[in-house]
């Protein structure tokens, strides 16, 4: 769609990154189970780094979470449409997941009230201030 012709520059999460893990899962090994986005990936460590070095190169392409795009970065469509919390809530957005909270047993005591406060009107409002998508 036009642009200078220059190389790409590949960013990617490292592998200990859950970014990485769904990323891998849903979209390279699509095609082929055990493969890389490319050798030649910059690798960087947070998400506010895939942000701040997608954003300071304009031939960089990268992939992050939802809540970490802002107007410093163009994010691109998949399949047509948009990411958004709209689509994402609806199914329509395909590289979207869901974020579990796993406990050893039922939760107790200063692990049951963070639950209950992420899943409470307050908590629920600050996820959805922060750029995620909320469960409501």
């Amino acid at each position: 769609m036009g642009g200078a012709d220059a190389p790409i520059a590949v960013i990617s999460r490292d592998s200990a990154s859950g970014t990485f893990g769904t990323w891998q899962e849903m979209v390279v090994e699509r095609g082929e189970a055990g493969a890389r986005v490319t050798a030649r990936a910059q690798i960087v460590a947070s998400s506010g780094a895939m942000l701040t070095t997608v954003a300071g190169n304009r031939f960089a392409i990268g992939y992050d979470g939802i809540g970490y795009v802002d107007e410093s970065v163009k994010a691109v469509k998949v399949e047509g449409i948009a990411a958004s919390v709209a689509a994402a809530l609806d199914g329509s957005y395909p590289l979207s997941r869901g974020l579990y909270m796993y406990t050893d047993g039922e939760p107790a005591g200063n692990v049951k009230a963070f639950i209950d406060f992420m899943l409470s009107e307050n908590g629920q409002r600050i996820v959805a201030e922060t750029g995620f998508v909320n469960l409501r």
